[in-house]
């Protein structure tokens, strides 16, 4: 497996909430994912920072890896509330997080928020993830269609998060990867800028992970660039 992560701050904030996490452990199993802060520039990163060294702590030899990641985002969320507790002035701040780990085969993922994790297989692309939002539930009710929830107001309205109001319940899954599978972790400020079908015309490019990568970022700063962008690929 090869790898590949990038983050950009964007061109309109300040600072970079964004942050992504790529471990691979001896036995060739490997962990992914991406995180969006939220609840103001200093607590967003903050949280979002909290749930990335809390996945330090993943557990390659685990029994059931989803539970065992959904467990270490309960991990940050107890941290995060802790520290609000200590900074009353960080009240609110949370983070989203998709993390996907591989491991002979199969794909484990925990997600909670609007990040995503895709699979890119024979020229199609598979959004695993369902997003934790006003426009994301709205899309799953079939009264929106991909590219009318992308840009629908509510995609802004996460309904839960890591921190935030101090409880989630993470959507959590599994599926068999075969070689030539790409996985793409990505932040609301690719997915939520790119139209879908110019995502799929960069993944479907002869050119090699890295250059990929940085197509997708180039995207969403030519669509603008409103917010932070963090994107993670893996090729099988």
């Amino acid at each position: 497996m090869k790898s590949f992560a990038m983050r950009h701050q964007g061109l309109v904030k300040e600072d970079n909430q964004d942050l992504f996490f790529v471990k691979e452990f001896d036995d060739g199993c490997i962990l992914l994912a991406v995180a969006d802060g939220l609840g103001g520039m200093v607590g967003g990163k903050r949280a979002a920072e909290i749930a990335k060294e809390c996945l330090k702590n993943f557990n390659p030899q685990c029994q059931v890896v989803e539970a065992h990641i959904e467990e270490l985002m309960q991990e940050a969320n107890r941290r995060i509330m802790k520290t609000v507790e200590k900074e009353p002035d960080l009240e609110g701040m949370g983070t989203t997080m998709t993390a996907a780990c591989v491991r002979n085969g199969t794909v484990c993922w925990a997600h909670v928020g609007d990040s995503r994790l895709y699979l890119f297989r024979e020229d199609e692309l598979r959004q695993i993830t369902e997003d934790d939002t006003m426009a994301g539930f709205l899309l799953s009710e079939g009264e929106l269609t991909k590219e009318e929830a992308r840009i629908h107001p509510g995609n802004k309205f996460v309904f839960q998060c890591i921190g935030g109001s101090g409880e989630f319940e993470a959507d959590t899954g599994n599926f068999k990867i075969q070689a030539g599978d790409l996985l793409l972790l990505s932040t609301d400020g690719l997915h939520d800028e790119v139209p879908e079908e110019e995502i799929v015309s960069a993944l479907r490019s002869d050119n090699d992970l890295e250059e990929k990568t940085e197509d997708l970022l180039s995207a969403a700063l030519a669509a603008g660039g409103k917010d932070n962008i963090a994107v993670v690929m893996v090729e099988v």
